[in-house]
């Protein structure tokens, strides 16, 4: 399986997903059916060129479930504008698109490769890591602890309410971020917007200790995964991650998480060791099994509930 053919086939199949998503949330109204089909029938344009290029034989299981997908979309594609006719498309289309991943998930580990790195991305996520970390160590109170990230996480909502129900904000808004925005994020919610909604339920929910060394694990720990996972990765694990990115994901985010502990808290080196270590394995695996759910929420979310939980199985919580 070539780098080209399993990179477009995964595309196609996020492409596919996301039109699904937009079709559970559009209003059934004119405008929204214009787009939808606007959507429907860029994404078929894209299987019928996929299915144009050469592909090497063993890449015939991917071909079949483009085929069945082409064949599906143009079969199902709604000629008016109506509520019925929209969920009978997706009902129709969803299990070609289930197909076409389930193809995908078929490949070897070392066929799937991973995303295209994007520099200008990892240096905003750790900035926003480690910053995110200081304000939870030195912000003076719970109130703001939570206020601080829940005005962002409204205005991040809002702009994703209004991207979904505009075009022209969409466009906008990829405009304006699009140097660190994956393409995927076109149609679904920017992992920033995670971020910021992960940042607001730990604050909430966990003690101090537990948050800051669970968003450091996730500033340095998912940066350090991917540089390593790139250059060294050899072992495949699933979806494209590797053993080693996998372990520089939990050494360099235990580390970190460690280092902010003792610093940031009044804590013994061995008391932070072990948090920062445990927060670094958990996070390592959380990442790991994060296919569905965006990691910049599962991760910190996930780590500072399994510190949470040490820290009262230790009477310090």
């Amino acid at each position: 399986m070539t780098l080209t053919t399993s990179l477009e086939g995964q595309r196609i199949a996020d492409e596919l997903s996301d039109l699904l998503e937009a079709v559970e949330r559009a209003l059934p109204d004119n405008t929204s059916h214009a787009a939808l089909r606007q959507r429907a029938t860029e994404v078929t344009e894209q299987v019928r060129a996929a299915l144009k290029a050469e592909m090497e034989p063993r890449a015939a299981a991917l071909r079949e479930a483009l085929r069945e997908a082409l064949e599906t979309l143009e079969q199902a594609m709604p000629a008016e504008a109506g509520e019925s006719a929209w969920a009978r498309f997706g009902e129709q289309v969803r299990p070609a698109q289930e197909a076409l991943e389930a193809a995908l998930a078929r490949m070897t580990a070392a066929a799937r490769p991973p995303r295209p790195m994007n520099r200008a991305r990892m240096i905003m996520h750790v900035g926003m890591g480690t910053g995110a970390t200081a304000l939870t160590v030195l912000l003076p109170s719970r109130a703001w602890l939570v206020g601080l990230p829940l005005v962002v996480a409204v205005f991040a909502w809002t702009a994703e309410f209004l991207r979904v129900r505009s075009t022209r904000v969409n466009e906008l808004m990829m405009t304006l971020f699009g140097p660190v925005a994956h393409d995927h994020e076109r149609h679904r919610v920017n992992s920033s917007t995670w971020f910021v909604t992960g940042l607001l339920l730990i604050a909430m929910a966990f003690p101090r200790p537990a948050c800051a060394a669970a968003v450091m694990a996730l500033a340095v720990g998912d940066t350090a995964a991917s540089l390593v996972g790139r250059r060294w990765g050899r072992t495949r694990l699933r979806s494209g991650r590797s053993l080693e990115g996998t372990a520089a994901f939990a050494l360099v985010a235990g580390l970190a998480a460690t280092l902010v502990l003792r610093v940031g808290f009044p804590m013994a080196w061995a008391q932070a060791a072990l948090l920062g270590s445990i927060a670094g394995v958990s996070g390592a695996l959380t990442e790991l099994y994060s296919e569905r759910l965006d990691d910049n929420f599962s991760i910190p979310v996930t780590v500072a509930a399994v510190l949470t939980a040490v820290l009262m199985v230790q009477g310090l919580a």
